[in-house]
């Protein structure tokens, strides 16, 4: 896996919005925060176009894409916001200039695709984190841990015990993102590289059958009999029919696993809330669930 490389003061991050439309005043708080880290913003040029849902049409869109993994200086490429639009880009991307300057991709939610594409296709790590749309309302910490990761290369977490966790060490890259866009990659050439690594998921806005029905569909498919370990992140705004469904995420992920011994940790603040910290795609980390102590860490 390519490591794209750590960035200095004076690097270039370019701004683009391959999916949903852009909100300008979280655009221009972005730009201000990534100016405070003395770092150069750059705008693609179609990012503040609409067209429906999108940020412009698919080809506005998919200029401003090839224009940043083109880019011969810049260092990372950060997506707004997610919603619906970036896999209507990526059938006919170039690549070739982007992998003789990899470039850290950076976001959460619908970028999974892009983290799909970069992870598998051009063999390079990618990062999980906040956009700009959720700048204004993310925590410090959130903002603390994407800065921290992108200059130093380094993190390391613990966070909140859950009843539910199973306890074990691994050592893997960590693969995944949203749950909804992940299923969708698989039996593609999109479909993360699951064995011996370590599964992310997090998701929003889903019937609680809607989850089981696609965790069902990840051990179908013989993802839980390849990876390492597991990761649960925020599972947002959660909805129930008129009857409820009677298990809760943790029920159901417990009810798909329990015949595998690899590690599993709830509750990692990682997701559509505004703790959402920095989790890099493709990167070795070290991982141990233990009965007073979750630790992920680069080292």
């Amino acid at each position: 896996m390519i490591i794209p490389s750590k960035i200095n003061k004076g690097d270039e991050v370019i701004l683009i919005a391959p999916s949903r439309k852009v909100d300008l005043s979280a655009l221009e708080i972005t730009e201000e925060w990534l100016k405070k880290q003395d770092l150069v913003p750059l705008r693609g040029e179609h990012i503040l176009k609409e067209e429906g849902i999108f940020a412009g049409t698919d080809s506005e869109r998919k200029h401003d894409l090839q224009w940043a993994f083109d880019h011969p200086t810049a260092k990372v490429i950060w997506c707004y916001r997610g919603g619906y639009g970036s896999v209507r880009l990526l059938e006919d991307i170039n690549p070739s200039r982007f992998l003789e300057k990899p470039k850290w991709i950076i976001g959460f939610s619908d970028i999974t695709f892009m983290h799909c594409f970069s992870n598998i296709i051009l063999n390079t790590a990618s990062i999980h984190a906040t956009m700009p749309i959720n700048i204004p309302d993310n925590t410090s910490k959130s903002m603390k841990s994407l800065s921290d990761f992108l200059f130093y290369g380094g993190l390391q977490y613990e966070w909140k015990e859950n009843k539910h966790n199973k306890y074990g060490q691994i050592k893997g890259k960590i693969v995944g993102g949203n749950l909804t866009v992940l299923c969708a990659t698989l039996g593609t050439n999109y479909q993360p590289d699951f064995e011996g690594n370590i599964l992310f998921i997090e998701d929003i806005d889903e019937y609680y059958y809607a989850i089981d029905r696609l965790l069902w569909q990840l051990k179908f498919a013989g993802v839980f009999h390849h990876i390492g370990g597991l990761i649960l992140g925020h599972f947002t705004k959660m909805k129930d029919n008129k009857t409820p469904f009677g298990l809760s995420v943790e029920e159901m992920v417990l009810e798909k696993v329990q015949e595998f011994e690899f590690p599993v940790a709830f509750n990692f603040p990682g997701g559509h809330e505004n703790e959402n910290w920095t989790m890099p795609l493709g990167v070795d980390m070290n991982f141990t669930v233990s009965k007073n102590r979750i630790n992920l860490s680069t080292n």
